[in-house]
């Protein structure tokens, strides 16, 4: 246990965190899940079409990084914008959902698909008291993802 944070200052700062992204900040995402066992992959480890579960929508914390422009091989400008998403852990556990590498994150018109997930931002530097899961994304083509628009606007 810690010397100067008890379980009740941890409640406390869940108890903040929950309010601070339901009530004041109300930024939404749509998560998409992938389902592992009926996605077909190849000898690679790769699959060409991806099954989701059904889309969860979840309170999160948005940092944009600046937008780089890049052109390759002359085939015209492409756009790299890495965003990051911060969940309160304590809000996914209430839905049952964690997002992981590979996932797919719709916000602000844009699918971001995941590419690192962080879950060691630590209170008083103990692993009991973890309190939010930030996720590294890059905006994706939709053309990559196969989500159709009509699962996300039933």
């Amino acid at each position: 246990m810690p010397r100067f944070v008890s379980q009740r200052d941890f409640n406390l700062f869940q108890h903040f965190n929950r309010e601070l992204l339901s009530d004041i900040v109300d930024v939404d995402v749509i998560l998409y899940k992938i389902v592992l066992v009926t996605t077909a992959i190849n000898i690679y480890g790769e699959a060409t079409e991806k099954s989701r579960y059904t889309p969860v929508e979840l309170k999160a914390l948005v940092k944009y990084d600046k937008n780089v422009a890049d052109s390759k091989d002359g085939f015209g400008v492409d756009v790299v914008q890495n965003v990051e998403f911060r969940f309160v852990r304590a809000l996914l556990q209430q839905v049952s959902v964690f997002p992981e590498v590979g996932d797919i994150i719709y916000y602000d018109d844009g699918y971001y698909e995941i590419d690192n997930v962080n879950d060691t931002q630590y209170i008083a530097g103990q692993p009991q008291y973890t309190t939010s899961i930030l996720c590294n994304a890059h905006l994706t083509r939709l053309s990559g993802i196969q989500i159709l628009d009509s699962e996300l606007y039933g």
